[in-house]
């Protein structure tokens, strides 16, 4: 994109940005909790687990912490 000048791609609404890294620093700590991790080994998992499944990060968080990931 720097190259040719190009659009950078659009993201996310701030506040579903926010939400999102808020909830998923919730899931962690949930995961540091129930399994006695650190919270790097809590983020690799989440991560490995959407890698295996082919989730996202926020389904991943949203399976942990119980509910839906924000859309808009």
């Amino acid at each position: 994109m720097l190259l040719t000048g190009a659009q950078a791609p659009t993201w996310e609404p701030e506040a579903v940005v926010r939400a999102h890294w808020f909830d998923t620093a919730r899931a962690i700590g949930v995961l540091v909790a129930r399994r006695g991790l650190t919270a790097d080994d809590a983020l690799a998992l989440m991560r490995a687990e959407a890698f295996r499944s082919g989730k996202s990060l926020a389904d991943i968080t949203a399976d942990i912490l119980g509910d839906p990931p924000p859309t808009s």
